[in-house]
């Protein structure tokens, strides 16, 4: 093979992850940029953004890719998540009263002290998620993950009002998900 054409692949290799890195940057960028223009962004790739003490209520982020993001202590209250990715997000303290999260993926997320009072987490894959000290109160219950879950929730608010007791270890087959059973 011709020498130049030898150099010319191997800088094709070096460079096109760079550009791909690059693209992915401006397209999210661009997400943010609609997102505070029209406070909606259907789908968008919002992985790894940082929206600490963001204020993001009614926020319209169905279907968007929110994994690894960083929403301490961000305003969520009221927002449409729905069909949403936000595995291994950092919602402590978040405060999603009243949002919408239903089918969504919070799969190793950190919602300690978290408020999701009066929220919709009908089919929400919550898996290794940490609720300690969240606020679930009259939050709609999960029955599709029930009994096959790793969730934490120490002290947590249960939509019954109970406080949980069980620190330390997390649900098992026994246990109902939130059902209020300490």
């Amino acid at each position: 093979m011709n020498p130049f054409f030898r150099l010319l692949i191997l800088m094709a290799f070096l460079i096109t992850p760079s550009l791909v890195y690059q693209s992915n940057n401006l397209l999210r960028e661009h997400f943010i940029q609609q997102l505070k223009e029209t406070r909606k962004c259907f789908g968008c790739n919002l992985s790894e953004v940082n929206f600490s003490g963001a204020n993001l209520e009614r926020i319209e982020l169905r279907s968007a890719n929110l994994q690894r993001a960083n929403l301490q202590n961000a305003n969520l209250r009221y927002a449409n998540l729905e069909w949403a990715d936000i595995r291994e997000a950092n919602l402590q303290g978040a405060d999603l009263t009243g949002a919408i999260l239903k089918n969504t993926l919070l799969t190793n997320a950190d919602l300690q002290k978290a408020n999701l009072s009066a929220s919709n987490i009908e089919g929400t894959d919550l898996r290794n998620a940490n609720l300690s000290y969240a606020n679930l109160i009259q939050a709609s219950k999960n029955n599709d993950i029930q009994g096959h879950n790793s969730v934490t929730l120490c002290k947590t608010v249960l939509p019954n009002g109970i406080i949980s007791s069980r620190c330390n270890q997390p649900a098992n087959s026994q246990s109902g998900f939130l059902s209020g059973v300490n």
